[in-house]
């Protein structure tokens, strides 16, 4: 097999006609250099593959220490034990970590990653936003500095990624559901240009095929995943001439908006009707009747990123190329009383 020469600064100096030293600065974003420059020089070191040389570039500015960290919300307690756990394993390794929250919108999320690049940090850990749909604004950044993603991802981007088996989290829900004798499941889904509900939402397809029910159109419902989402959600589906008898929701907040409906509506749970969320939060052990779920092991996924941004940086400081790794954990089903019929 042969092994593809590696692209440099020179290369990309002459396919666009400048200097190495104009290709530089712009890498650096120095002042002195056109936006429009720039910008070429990034969509043909993107073209060319070029990988850019940290070392370098850290004797060169000196290392700041820091990793940037960007989540849609720390009011989850999914995100917020993620944090915990990454600044405990990112401090132990030396570094210091900054936090901003994208609130699920595309600007913020663009602002934070450009505000994290002035801010010099050495590496950035991300969970997308929902409003997100491009993967542009992640992959300008992973060219600069390494970046990992976690949770929610991006199909079509090649960077490290610590994420959970969606796959086989639906299909332990749909399984679950189906021993308990629902027959008529629904799914509150997340949108499916992000990466966990797309699959998600094919995990629960398949399965619902798998048990011989029927995969009908009006029980997928893609949503921002919030409790008021779930309330909506399944007042309307209780308006159906033939409504469901379970929901699988992709995350737990919608859960219990639905679990809020079916008790004003005086619906037994989980006698007549079956409700399962998606991430473990911690009011699904708080509420009456207990919410099921699939626990993804936020704890670990904090662990691991920071120890993917930190190995990125170990190779790179050495100038050893690095090749992106991917680190998936099986989600555990938590059957609770929302579910647990005989």
């Amino acid at each position: 097999m042969s092994v593809r020469k590696k692209t440099t600064i020179v290369d990309i100096a002459d396919y666009l006609g400048i200097t190495p030293s104009a290709v530089s600065k712009a890498f650096s974003d120095h002042p002195r250099i056109s936006a429009k420059t720039k910008k070429a020089v990034f969509e043909a070191a993107e073209k060319l593959g070029y990988q850019p040389n940290y070392l370098a570039t850290g004797l060169r500015k000196g290392r700041s220490g820091l990793i940037g960290v960007l989540v849609p919300g720390i009011h989850l307690s999914f995100f917020a034990t993620i944090i915990k756990a990454m600044e405990e394993t990112l401090s132990e390794g030396g570094y210091n970590v900054i936090i901003a929250q994208s609130q699920d919108n595309y600007e913020k999320e663009c602002a934070h990653l450009e505000g994290f690049m002035k801010a010099q940090v050495e590496g950035i850990i991300a969970s997308v936003a929902l409003d997100t749909q491009t993967t542009e604004h992640y992959r300008k950044t992973g060219m600069r500095i390494p970046l990992v993603l976690f949770d929610r991802t991006l199909r079509d981007l090649e960077v490290s990624k610590v994420v959970v088996d969606d796959y086989t989290g639906s299909v332990k829900a749909i399984d679950h559901l189906v021993s308990k004798g629902y027959r008529r499941i629904a799914h509150i889904a997340g949108y499916a240009h992000i990466e966990p509900f797309r699959v998600r939402i094919q995990g629960y397809q398949e399965t619902v095929k798998k048990h011989g029910l029927d995969l009908r159109e009006e029980f997928i419902i893609p949503c921002r995943l919030t409790v008021a989402d779930g309330i909506d959600i399944m007042n309307d589906l209780l308006k159906l001439p033939e409504p469901p008898d379970a929901i699988y929701a992709a995350s737990d907040l919608p859960a219990y908006g639905a679990l809020t409906v079916l008790k004003e509506h005086k619906i037994r749970v989980p006698e007549e009707f079956g409700v399962i969320g998606f991430s473990n939060e911690v009011h699904t052990s708080m509420v009456t009747p207990t919410i099921s779920t699939m626990e993804q092991h936020s704890e670990n996924i904090g662990v691991l990123a920071a120890r993917s941004v930190m190995e990125q940086l170990a190779h790179l400081y050495e100038g050893k190329e690095y090749i992106p790794q991917q680190n998936i954990l099986t989600p555990k089903l938590i059957v609770r009383e929302s579910t647990n019929r005989e």
